[in-house]
């Protein structure tokens, strides 16, 4: 143990001894930090102008330049430059913007109407010039504008009624109806037209419509193929994904071998494909010349 606690003291004491000399080393190079105000002339991509007590001066900044507030100053903006001489440049590693900032723009209620009357606190209210009475009912036998007219405004007068065409006498007179038989009203008779003159109408018919003959056309009706179930009783002699080739039993040695198509509508009885040598039994259909299984079962 005493080993182990002589070795942990021997190596903090050299860490110790290591950061007192790296201290040491930084404070023999310390740097100064000089400072200058200014308006700012020109702003570049890193660097800045500002112009202090007549002279221009040009200040280098960076990613490690510090703006206070967060922002690059405006020109004309009067700013605080912190720098450090590094081979004869100056190298700015604060600036200050010294310029009152702008006050934000808030938002003020709006204004009272300009009849208000304003008095302070103990005093009597005034008299006002206008008093607003209660509203008194419209009476009258036909509706007002504003009831039935949906294009009603305040401004809008009522049309006025129409006057008829017919003038009435004033209040007061008498009619009088002239006196003697009234005059006769001689009827208005037509004069026939001269003879020569009467208009012969004649009526004339029109002349019939042939309807063009339809001739008829004979449509041969094509031949139905049979589609009637049939049966085979033979032995698989070749097996491929999309045919059976069966050579049939009944006519012996002599019989010719035909060939079935099958596909996913064919069912197997066993569920599987006959082997080739395997007697079977096919229902088959004959469609478009070629006959397709729809029954293959194995006969033991």
């Amino acid at each position: 143990m005493s080993g182990k606690t002589s070795v942990i003291n021997f190596a903090a004491i050299i860490s110790l001894t290591m950061a007192i000399v790296f201290m040491g080393a930084v404070s023999a190079d310390a740097y100064r930090i000089c400072t200058f105000k200014g308006a700012v002339v020109d702003n570049g991509w890193r660097s800045m102008t500002v112009k202090s007590n007549g002279q221009c001066a040009e200040v280098n900044v960076g990613w490690r330049t510090k703006y206070v507030p967060n922002r690059r100053p405006c020109i004309g903006e009067i700013v605080a430059v912190d720098f450090i001489l590094e081979d004869g440049y100056m190298k700015a590693t604060k600036v200050v913007s010294l310029s009152p900032t702008p006050a934000a723009v808030q938002c003020y209620p709006p204004a009272p109407p300009s009849g208000t009357v304003c008095r302070s606190v103990g005093e009597e209210a005034g008299p006002t010039t206008d008093s607003c009475g209660p509203p008194q009912p419209v009476c009258s036998t036909k509706p007002p504008a504003h009831v039935y007219d949906r294009n009603w405004s305040p401004g809008k007068k009522e049309p006025a009624p129409k006057q008829s065409s017919a003038v009435t006498p004033p209040q007061g007179t008498t009619r009088t109806e002239p006196s003697g038989p009234a005059p006769s009203k001689k009827p208005v008779t037509k004069k026939p037209a001269p003879p020569g003159e009467q208009k012969v109408i004649t009526k004339t018919t029109p002349p019939e419509k042939v309807k063009p003959e339809v001739k008829e056309e004979i449509k041969e009706e094509p031949v139905k193929e049979e589609k009637a179930v049939k049966t085979l009783l033979g032995e698989v002699v070749a097996s491929s994904p999309k045919s059976l080739s069966v050579r049939s039993s009944e006519d012996g040695e002599s019989a010719e071998v035909v060939n079935i198509k099958v596909g996913l509508k064919t069912k197997f009885i066993p569920f599987r494909r006959p082997a080739v040598g395997e007697k079977v039994k096919v229902d088959y259909r004959v469609e478009n010349g070629e006959k397709f299984g729809y029954t293959v079962q194995v006969v033991q």
